[in-house]
């Protein structure tokens, strides 16, 4: 049977795992750390039931893209280095302010002043770095809002690193789940018929699903220059994967 998130017979047979003990002539519980409803008759402890684990799938599309972002100024003092860096750092922010990007969605994450030495030892200067952590929601004007700050300090610059993410993940873990519950489903309905039983309804459905969107972390290079071509910045797709337990209830044909 085919989960909503349009992955092949192929995948969902690779990502399942089965478990059914034959007892007394009947299919006999096995543990599956959900209770059993006590509202269906054929859930009773006595019972013969089946317990079954789907594993399902799910891509979705980023919308997010958070990168670390700074400035590194290095001078012959300390008060030099920390003048120049502020003015930089003041400059990068109003670029990406002015690019669309709100200031709640920029961040200090780091800040420091060291010395640099010679090969002898003797301080020869000092370098002081800022880093943001920038959120950007509008994809498409990304590479260019990364690309106007990178110009609007020079060599300056830093970048770190950018991970692309999901900002509501509560759609494709849901088709994720479902198609976890159609791939138990499926086989359940497969092992019952070749044991020559017939499911009598779903006496549980225990989720241990832990399934962040799995975000994509790489890295880019911003160019100095404003004339030049905005950075290629590429989404792709991540995946959600869910995990399900199903207990059945079972009868003789």
């Amino acid at each position: 049977m085919r989960g909503r998130s349009g992955l092949n017979s192929h995948q969902r047979r690779l990502g399942s795992a089965v478990a059914v003990v034959l007892v007394a002539g009947g299919l006999a519980a096995c543990g599956s750390g959900a209770a059993a409803s006590t509202t269906h008759p054929a859930c009773g402890s006595g019972a013969p039931k089946m317990t079954v684990a789907g594993s399902g799938q799910a891509s979705a599309t980023p919308d997010t893209l958070t990168i670390s972002i700074g400035v590194t100024v290095s001078d012959a003092s300390a008060s030099s280095a920390l003048s120049d860096a502020n003015q930089r750092a003041t400059a990068l922010t109003n670029s990406l302010k002015t690019s669309g990007v709100v200031p709640g969605d920029i961040q200090s994450t780091d800040f420091s002043i060291n010395p640099t030495y010679s090969l002898s030892g003797t301080i020869t200067g000092y370098q002081v770095a800022n880093t943001l952590m920038v959120t950007l929601h509008d994809l498409s004007k990304a590479g260019q809002a990364v690309d106007t700050a990178a110009s609007s300090v020079g060599d300056a610059i830093r970048i770190n690193g950018l991970t692309f993410s999901v900002k509501d993940t509560s759609t494709v873990d849901g088709r994720a789940r479902s198609d976890a519950v159609a791939v138990a489903a499926g086989h359940a309905r497969t092992m019952a018929a070749a044991a020559g039983e017939s499911l009598d309804g779903v006496c549980s459905i225990n989720d241990s699903s832990v399934i962040p969107v799995y975000p994509f972390a790489g890295q880019l290079r911003a160019s100095a220059s404003a004339g030049d071509t905005p950075v290629p910045l590429e989404p792709g797709t991540q995946q959600a994967n869910a995990q399900v337990t199903v207990v059945y209830a079972v009868s003789r044909k």
